[in-house]
């Protein structure tokens, strides 16, 4: 199967992250890509930061952001 990123695939660029088995199979699933992987995280960052220096709880963000990073680092596994 061929791994996409769904971001590069919505911006009209190079979309191919890498291939994952089965490779006979000639459908598509989504990933993404490291520059846009960065990007989430730094928005995250970005938003953890905010809401802290706000007051606000970042608990449940801070929970949330570390599954989301599990998630996403599984791309980063599958490159060839």
């Amino acid at each position: 199967m061929k791994i996409v990123c769904s971001w590069c695939q919505q911006e009209g660029k190079a979309d191919l992250v890498g291939e994952k088995a089965p490779f006979d199979d000639a459908r598509e699933t989504h990933g993404i890509c490291a520059v846009h992987r960065h990007e989430v995280e730094a928005r995250w960052r970005r938003s953890l930061h905010s809401a802290s220096q706000s007051g606000v709880s970042t608990r449940l963000s801070s929970a949330f952001f570390r599954n989301l990073k599990g998630v996403l680092n599984v791309t980063k596994k599958m490159r060839p």
